[in-house]
């Protein structure tokens, strides 16, 4: 009998990676909507059936001998059940390929959804390369305005407890002005919590722009 750590490994290989593979290629092209878990599950399960059974036909030569030695003794230690596990990794190997190969053709444009935050996305991984760190326009809520160089933000999970940390030359208007007061030249940072922030404008600027 196939030790229950190894049977787990069995049945993740082929009943739930292919399903995972085509769920994470299709969560970078559709929106996800909010589902139960029976759903989400079910459709990986479904994805996984499907790539693994015609994985497994492609690769009959390969069970069909291991079947006949099966019929002929069960195996009853790992070692036994070495040429076993390596098909399961060879059929799952195979679904997964099947199901990356489906995704792509079934989207086969450049994703636009990717993992993370947009703000990681504007703040680290679109500055040109070799460029300086991001010059930030930010809107509060309550209409004030600020300028100033990125230096960094939280990663807290909670939106109610992330900061967004603005330095260098700081500048600031309040509702009730026109114009951009000089909070600092360096050696200050404000820190903004994200609940209170309206929109912010990214530029990736050589020098930090002139208030107007």
């Amino acid at each position: 009998m196939i030790p229950s750590s190894t049977a787990a490994v069995v049945s993740f290989l082929l009943l739930l990676a292919p399903g995972i593979v085509w769920q994470l290629q299709r969560d970078r092209h559709m929106p996800s909507v909010k589902e139960t878990v029976l759903l989400e599950a079910s459709r990986v399960v479904l994805a996984s059936l499907a790539a693994t059974g015609v994985a497994a036909v492609l690769l009959f030569w390969v069970w069909l001998p291991l079947y006949r030695r099966l019929q002929a003794f069960e195996p009853t230690t790992v070692a036994e059940s070495l040429p076993y596990l390596g098909a399961v990794v060879a059929t799952s190997s195979l679904a997964c390929a099947l199901a990356l190969g489906l995704s792509l053709w079934r989207f086969p444009r450049t994703a636009p959804i990717e993992p993370g935050r947009l703000w990681n996305r504007a703040f680290i991984r679109w500055v040109p390369e070799g460029g300086s760190d991001p010059y930030l326009i930010v809107e509060l809520l309550d209409g004030t305005t600020w300028k100033g160089t990125f230096q960094g933000l939280d990663a807290d999970p909670e939106d109610s407890q992330r900061n967004i940390a603005l330095g260098g030359r700081l500048r600031r208007r309040k509702p009730n002005e026109t114009k951009f007061s000089k909070i600092s030249e360096t050696g200050r940072v404000a820190l903004l919590l994200e609940p209170q922030i309206r929109s912010i404008q990214v530029l990736y600027v050589e020098e930090p722009v002139e208030e107007q």
